[in-house]
């Protein structure tokens, strides 16, 4: 699974993009935040986002339930909630 990320998230990440290969999006923030502790915790808290910011499926739905699988082939945006109009 890829997260692509932007805005503030990128910034303090140092990169545009990581791969996890975790089975929930839960369990893949928390392999984001051990490959980017710049997340910690602004934007990342406990295996979820923090409060202002947003992750996007695939680009068809926004999610945030840790339960929810993730695969292979999913990307997930995450982006701060004011980037979303």
């Amino acid at each position: 699974m890829r997260f692509e990320l932007f805005g503030i998230a990128r910034a303090r990440a140092g990169r545009e993009a990581v791969d996890t290969d975790a089975a929930t999006l839960g369990a893949s923030l928390r392999q984001l935040a051990e490959i980017c502790p710049g997340l910690v915790p602004e934007i990342l808290h406990d295996g979820a986002l923090a409060h202002g910011y947003l992750a996007s499926l695939n680009g068809d739905r926004f999610v945030s339930d840790g339960a929810t699988p993730v695969g292979d082939s999913d990307t997930v945006l995450i982006l701060g909630a004011q980037a979303g109009g």
